[in-house]
């Protein structure tokens, strides 16, 4: 059910003070749970893919498995495209039927970055379709892209009013402290940055890395603009830790379709958590 497209959810999130979920999924129970968890809650959900899902599967395979998920969902669902470093898969997705695409060029120069933005979005807003990007650099692993700690780098402020403005973005990630993967330690986020950067552009704000965030720590970033916030890792646990779970209470059972059930409850439940906490202060 559209409601909304990407950039319209987001800017109407930012309105009434909440962020959107963006959950990275890899099958076909993994999506199913996170609407599920969505539609538990009537809120707006952002499934997100990686460039090693698409690849797995193949664009159009798995465009076409999620736009019949999102189509019978009582909720909006969007479909967006994680993390591409790539043009042409990017555009692949595009054709396949994504509802938002993001190209990441943060590892380029800042003019090459704008360069392979605006490509993508000359290519995408001529079909509806929405663009996110990044500057700076968020440490951790993301599906095939890696930055260590000691290299990851935050975004600047008058670089990055640039970038959002001459990139033509809908919807804007920048390097703010947060992480992919697990966290180790306290991270040291840019509150300032992100509340500055609100003021200065209309574009959304994106957090990357929420997995292992507090509470309080979302909830500052979205009274701050953030419009969206990403979940990856979380979800990857709730499926792995659940069916190592369900094996050891298990071990002689043979049911698949229970197996399944059991793995699909702990993301709907680890999905309606977060979405929880995102819509928290909504007004």
């Amino acid at each position: 059910m559209k409601t909304r497209n990407f950039k319209e959810e987001l800017l109407y999130a930012r309105e009434h003070k909440y962020a959107v979920g963006a959950f990275n999924i890899f099958n076909y129970l993994s999506a199913r749970a996170v609407i599920r968890a969505a539609s538990a809650l009537d809120l707006p959900v952002i499934l997100q893919t990686s460039v090693t899902t698409v690849k797995k599967f193949g664009p159009n395979e798995l465009g076409t498995m999620l736009r019949q998920l999102a189509w019978n969902a009582p909720v909006n669902v969007i479909i967006h495209l994680d993390h591409c470093t790539n043009v042409e898969i990017a555009k692949a997705c595009i054709d396949s039927g994504w509802d938002s695409i993001m190209f990441d060029g943060s590892r380029l120069p800042l003019n090459e970055n704008i360069a392979g933005c605006r490509e993508v979005v000359s290519y995408a807003h001529r079909r509806g379709i929405m663009v996110e990007g990044e500057l700076g650099k968020i440490g951790g692993v993301e599906d095939d892209i890696v930055v260590d700690a000691a290299d990851a780098t935050g975004a600047d402020l008058d670089e990055a009013v640039y970038f959002a403005r001459e990139s033509g973005i809908d919807a804007f990630a920048p390097a703010i402290g947060t992480a992919h993967g697990v966290y180790k330690g306290t991270p040291h986020i840019d509150y300032k940055l992100v509340e500055e950067l609100s003021k200065a552009i209309d574009t959304p704000l994106v957090v990357h890395g929420g997995t292992g965030l507090s509470d309080e720590t979302f909830q500052r970033l979205i009274s701050l603009g953030a419009a969206k916030i990403n979940v990856s890792t979380a979800i990857k646990h709730a499926y792995i830790d659940s069916c190592q779970e369900y094996m050891a209470k298990n071990p002689d059972k043979l049911d698949p379709i229970d197996f399944d059930q059991f793995m699909n409850c702990s993301i709907k439940d680890t999905a309606m958590r977060h979405m929880s906490v995102f819509t928290a202060n909504k007004i």
